[in-house]
């Protein structure tokens, strides 16, 4: 027996069928529902607000130019999330993104954002195999099947490089983690 459909993936459907029969104002609806993971995703790949702002508002421009294309079948997510993977991978390829130097001090424990950002710079130094996994599944939620869809992988693969992204990532933030 089929899962029942969320709320989510109720109102994504009727807002892909209102936007492919040519109603423009639906996009506002799958922006409601997705944009803040979409920029989530974004951040995380980046490092940058700006950045991310900037990949998110143009993933659902690339959404409004494809809109007569769309299908309600449930592939929506795994599309929007791969415009915005390649987008910040454009992005990266431009620049390199570093927002603090490799020397600042983590001692503060009071200092949650100074963690947050030794975590998020830990993240961007993994490499992009490991890095894009954890972002997806354990950051996002994102299922493994549908990370895997996302990453053009298979699920096998998705999960080992969950794992050795993991391991890799608590083998950076063990000093920092220490600290604390």
């Amino acid at each position: 027996m089929p899962a029942e459909p969320t709320e989510e993936t109720v109102l994504e459907r009727r807002y892909l069928s209102a936007l492919a029969a040519g109603d423009n104002s639906a996009l506002g609806g799958l922006y409601d529902l997705y944009a803040e993971r979409i920029f989530r995703y974004a951040f995380r790949m980046l490092g940058n607000r700006s950045d991310a702002e900037d990949a998110t508002a143009e993933t659902f421009v690339r959404v409004l130019r494809r809109a007569s294309e769309l299908r309600a079948d449930g592939a929506f997510r795994t599309w929007l999330f791969r415009i915005t993977r390649n987008l910040c991978i454009d992005k990266m390829r431009q620049h390199k993104l570093l927002e603090l130097p490799a020397d600042a001090q983590y001692g503060s424990p009071e200092d949650r954002t100074t963690l947050r950002v030794t975590v998020q710079q830990a993240l961007a130094d993994l490499p992009q195999d490991y890095r894009e996994p954890l972002i997806l599944c354990d950051l996002e939620d994102v299922s493994a099947k549908e990370a895997a869809e996302i990453l053009k992988i298979t699920v096998p693969a998705l999960k080992s490089r969950l794992y050795r992204g993991r391991r890799a990532l608590r083998d950076k933030l063990g000093g920092a983690l220490e600290r604390k």
